[in-house]
């Protein structure tokens, strides 16, 4: 039976993970669609999509865990598989993140660093190593570590109960908490990245400034507004990620011991996830505006022309098929 916190938890947790379905649904979707039209996926697009799409197994992922933790069910079999799957969306989502920060980096920043300037002409055939090597690399390391950390976590308990073992029980503790410490700075990896993006943001962005006084210019260029845009969402990320990262590792900690804590963490972890994709929507301009028109027609439901709300889309829906049937049409 649940307690009262842990119900209110509960619900908290429930709604964190419709909203960051939607939100995170809605970025993949909007980038689909025009991928369909244009033939093509930018860059940042790509970034954004697989971020939002890693972002909504990561949330099913806790979804699951805190199920079997507010139920009690403690199935080896199904801990197990959870524990791949969080390694798993745990790492990408991260990863996926970072590259997010450095590709604004790379694209809005100006420095006369030769490496730098490689970098940034390279940056776009780059995109594919900087979203597998890093992870095939992370997971190379981070899954023979959990599978080792899972082996000695399960074999603790069981030996503990057994007499004339104790040091056994000791160095495998030891064991398990070194595991646990390089797993923990392997996760770290991808957060210093972004913290090196961003403080070379503000130097760049303070570098600018410096030279707009010089030329007395005192009006806001583009590129200030996109040094600003692109600090806003990469401050944001690394602050929504301490909060995660706190959420994550005191779950592990006390979701044997506590129903509350656990909930309490895996609502944390939640509105991480949802809470960096509307700052994302926001600071994107295809992005918000598609988020304006959704609003718009929304509005127009609610004032009782449904009807009329349908008939937009299913209109935009044939112009687009009619324009592909006059394309292949010889």
């Amino acid at each position: 039976m649940l307690s009262g916190g842990e119900k209110i938890f509960m619900a908290l947790a429930s709604g964190e993970f419709l909203l960051g379905f939607v939100v995170n649904g809605f970025i993949a979707l909007v980038n689909c669609i025009d991928r369909v039209k244009r033939k093509k996926l930018p860059p940042s697009d790509l970034i954004l999509v697989s971020l939002a799409i890693s972002r909504i197994g990561l949330s099913c992922t806790i979804v699951w865990e805190s199920y079997l933790i507010v139920t009690s069910i403690n199935v080896p079999t199904q801990v197990r598989m959870i524990d791949i799957f969080l390694v798993l969306t745990h790492g990408t989502h991260m990863w996926f993140a970072t590259v997010l920060s450095i590709f604004y980096f790379l694209k809005i920043t100006n420095f006369s660093n030769p490496f730098f300037l490689w970098m940034k002409r390279r940056i776009d055939r780059m995109l594919f190593m900087l979203l597998m090597r890093p992870f095939i690399i992370y997971f190379s390391i981070a899954f023979p570590m959990m599978q080792t950390m899972y082996f000695y976590h399960s074999g603790l308990f069981s030996r503990g109960k057994e007499r004339n073992v104790s040091e056994e029980v000791h160095v495998s503790n030891s064991i398990f908490f070194m595991l646990q410490v390089l797993f923990s700075v392997l996760s770290l990896i991808p957060f210093i990245l972004s913290i090196t993006s961003f403080s070379l943001f503000i130097l760049s962005l303070w570098k600018h400034i410096r030279q707009m006084q010089l030329n007395a210019t005192g009006q806001r260029d583009p590129s200030t507004e996109a040094h600003v845009g692109a600090m806003k969402a990469v401050s944001s990320f690394i602050i929504l990620f301490l909060l995660y990262y706190v959420g994550f590792y005191v779950n592990y900690l006390t979701k044997e011991k506590s129903k509350l804590a656990s909930m309490l963490c895996v609502s944390i972890m939640l509105f991480y996830s949802f809470g960096h994709s509307v700052i994302l929507i926001l600071s994107n301009s295809k992005l918000r505006k598609a988020a304006l028109r959704v609003s718009w027609l929304m509005r127009f439901c609610q004032r009782g022309c449904h009807l009329q709300a349908l008939w937009v889309p299913l209109r935009i829906i044939w112009h687009f098929l009619g324009r592909k049937k006059s394309h292949w049409s010889p």
